[in-house]
Formats: C-alpha cells, structure tokens, sequence
C-alpha cells in the first residue's frame, strides 16, 4: 500500500520526449520541493 503525499515542486530539468505505446511521448522531470529537496518526477505526458 503506498502513501500519497502532495507537494508544491519548482520544476527545473525536462528531458527528452521519448515514445510510449501507453502515453504516447513520456519524459522525465526534475525539480525542487520548498525544502531545497530534489524530486524526480516520471512519468509526465509531454504534450
């Protein structure tokens, strides 16, 4: 069971939009949480 936490994420790095036959084109992101911690967020729809 896993647990959902919400938090407000300044989004600072986006990569390259790579094929998927579930989503389409996916990528990968990165940013930083209000505490200066580093959040890697995968995967987010491109378009």
């Amino acid at each position: 069971m896993s647990k959902t936490k919400t938090e407000r994420i300044l989004i600072t790095v986006k990569t390259y939009p790579t094929p998927s036959q579930k989503y389409t084109e996916l990528v990968c992101t990165a940013g930083v949480n209000e505490d200066g911690e580093w959040r890697r967020l995968y995967p987010v729809p491109f378009r």
